[in-house]
């Protein structure tokens, strides 16, 4: 009891038995434990550890245990002695800029965005056609929305999108959908 365990990670679910040679099923319970949610193994060696996959399709959860018995004699078990969580993975996604928008040179604007499970800081950057232009902050508060002031210095394009990552693990970020323009009034 007590983890998080995230929905498409492996994780191990371990165990101590005194018949390690009658196989064991182990099942997923989820709130009432009168039936499973899922058969995570009908029939596994029981060797005191299995690598679980666990399936992104999952619910989301922190009313999870799991039940493990010998397939000989369902009646002797064991189940986990509290809940754990099964949470989804970390996700970022940029709402502002998101494509199409004309932001002018020297104006400030908002940046927004929203997240799941996003422990931390988030960084924001501005891309160019790809390439990194500009770190607009490298640490921000993760509240969903960041007031830029534009610089007037930046080059005007048609090419521009924002990235937003976390801090603490850069493999988590969206950046815009499509590009968006920066450009000056004369």
């Amino acid at each position: 009891g007590g983890e998080t365990w995230q929905l498409g990670t492996t994780h191990d679910i371990t165990w101590n038995s005194s018949h390690s040679s009658l196989n064991v099923k182990i099942e997923l319970y989820q709130g009432d434990t009168t039936y499973a949610y899922q058969t995570i193994s009908s029939s596994q060696t029981n060797d005191g550890s299995y690598s679980w996959s666990i399936p992104s399709t999952y619910n989301e959860g922190s009313d999870y245990k799991v039940r493990i018995s010998y397939v000989s004699d369902e009646n002797e078990n064991d189940e986990s002695d509290g809940n754990f969580t099964l949470a989804a993975p970390p996700s970022i996604t940029v709402t502002s800029p998101n494509g199409g928008e004309e932001w002018e040179l020297g104006s400030s604007q908002n940046i927004t965005w929203t997240s799941t499970n996003v422990t931390g800081n988030i960084k924001i950057m501005l891309y160019a056609s790809g390439n990194l232009y500009q770190t607009i902050s490298s640490s921000e508060s993760n509240d969903g929305n960041y007031s830029w002031s534009i610089p007037s210095t930046y080059n005007e394009g048609n090419n521009y999108q924002v990235r937003i990552s976390s801090v603490s693990d850069p493999t988590v970020y969206d950046e815009s959908d499509g590009n968006f323009t920066l450009f000056s009034t004369p």
